[in-house]
Order: structure tokens, then C-alpha cells, then sequence
């Protein structure tokens, strides 16, 4: 047998077995890490959560406060009782601010708040639990501000000795009104047969004459519109003569206006 065409053949491990090995060494670090990243991301956007409800409630609190101490000059401990309480109030029902806030809501101190002066400065200081550890720290410590003006009342500004109380316009109108259920206000809008309206009275006893403002708008139907205190018929329903925009307004800015008649004699 020719020696040329004998072919031996070996078995044996393979020439290098750490390119595996490198692989799980890799993924056992790295995966880790990775998991840490996303959990950190999630866990951001629930401290934003958190800070949120936290600030929302501070807000209220100090708007509530500024009419419960205006006036009012209880001592230090007295307004940050009050604060508390209803600070702790507003925060009930808040789940993550108990989940992720070390104590509680109990936890969170509104001992450097300042009453004094016209202006409330609610001041809550509190801790946040971390899921990890992160450089050796557990806790984040968060500090958030409300700041709210004292309700100290109004002066009156009217002449003669009259108050300067709301009153009620209207856009087009040349008279102030005492009260938003002056007729005037509030029409008791009707709709009728275009033919019956010279057959048809007021409550005065009047008659109901064309609207100037609609009378050469188009309708259809032959249905026009009156009251019952009003002395004209209109053929749009969104005509300004019977159509109301109504503003409160003080009665030392009602300029050239005068008093209403009807809210006067009622």
C-alpha cells in the first residue's frame, strides 16, 4: 500500500475553550448592570410622581391657610398644627408618597416653614427610599417650597359711604344689576308662532314690536322668539337683545352705569 495515500486522523479538545467562558463572564456583569439602569430610569419618573402629589398638596394648603390664619395671630405652634393637619389631609389617599417616602407621609416635616408677616412659606422636607444602593447613599433627601399671601381682606373704595360691593353687567347693557336673577339677567325665553304675536301680550300688558337688531336676519319655520318681561320679537335665537354675556364687576368700575330699576324696586 502506497504510504502516500494513508490519512490519519486525531481526536482531541479544541485549541481554545475561554472565548465561552469570556461570554458568561461578561453577561454576569453586565446584565446586572443593565437591569440596575432600567429599574434607576422607572424609579425616576416615580420620585416625579411623588414631587408631584407633594406639591399639589403644599399648594392647597397654603391656600386654605391664608384665609384660616388671616386675621389671626395663634403663635408659631398653633399655625404649624394647623398646617400640619391639613397638609396630612390633602396627602390621604396618596399611595406612592407612602410607598416611596421614608415614614410615610408621616415622614414628611414642615418644621422650617415661616407664618410670619403677610406671607405663608410652607417648606416640607422628607426623604425618599432608594431601591438600590447608589454611591454608598440610601435615602435622597427632597426639599419643596409653597408659597402663599395672607387674605387680609379688601377696602371699600365707593364714594358716599357705600361699599364697594360685586355687581353684574352685561356687554351691551347701560345698567348694573345687584343680583344675577334680576330679570334682566335671566329671560324666560319663549318661542311662538309668528302669526300669533300681535294677538300675544307682555306680562306689562305691552305689546311685542319688531327687534331692530334681527328683524332683517332670514329664519325658517315662521317661529320667533319673545319673553315674557321683554317688549320685542326676534327671529334668531342668538340675537343680542336677548342673548346675555354677564361680567362681575365692582360697583366703583361701573362708570356712567346706573342702577338697575327692577333690582333696585326688588
Amino acid at each position: 500500500m502506497d504510504q502516500r495515500y494513508i490519512h490519519y486522523s486525531r481526536k482531541g479538545t479544541p485549541r481554545c475553550t475561554c472565548c465561552p467562558a469570556s461570554f458568561t463572564l461578561e453577561a454576569a456583569v453586565i446584565l446586572p448592570l443593565l437591569a440596575g439602569f432600567f429599574v434607576s430610569i422607572l424609579f425616576f419618573f416615580r420620585v416625579l410622581q411623588v414631587e408631584l402629589q407633594v406639591q399639589k398638596s403644599l399648594d392647597d394648603t397654603g391656600r386654605m391657610l391664608a384665609v384660616y390664619l388671616s386675621g389671626e395671630d395663634g403663635g408659631f405652634t398653633a399655625e404649624l398644627t394647623a398646617a400640619n393637619a391639613l397638609f396630612l389631609k390633602e396627602m390621604s389617599g396618596k399611595k406612592e408618597a407612602g410607598r416611596y417616602i421614608r415614614g410615610g407621609t408621616m415622614g414628611i416635616s414642615l418644621l422650617e416653614s415661616d407664618f410670619s408677616e403677610h406671607e405663608i412659606r410652607l417648606r416640607a422636607i422628607y426623604q425618599i427610599r432608594l431601591p438600590v444602593r447608589l454611591f454608598w447613599t440610601l435615602d435622597i433627601t427632597v426639599e419643596q417650597t409653597a408659597c402663599c399671601r395672607k387674605w387680609t381682606g379688601w377696602h371699600a373704595a365707593g364714594e358716599g359711604g357705600e361699599s364697594d360691593e360685586w355687581v353684574y353687567i352685561t356687554e351691551m347693557g347701560s345698567v348694573y344689576h345687584l343680583s344675577n336673577d334680576c330679570t334682566h339677567l335671566t329671560l324666560s325665553i319663549r318661542s311662538v308662532d309668528e302669526g300669533q304675536v300681535a294677538s300675544l301680550r307682555n306680562e306689562n300688558g305691552g305689546k311685542y314690536r319688531t327687534c331692530a337688531l334681527c328683524a332683517n336676519r332670514k329664519h325658517r319655520g315662521g317661529r320667533v322668539y319673545i319673553t315674557n318681561q321683554g317688549d320685542r320679537y326676534h327671529t334668531d335665537l342668538n340675537c343680542s337683545g336677548i342673548k346675555r354675556t354677564v361680567f362681575l364687576i365692582r360697583r366703583s368700575e361701573t362708570g356712567d352705569r346706573s342702577c338697575c330699576t327692577r333690582c333696585m324696586g326688588g
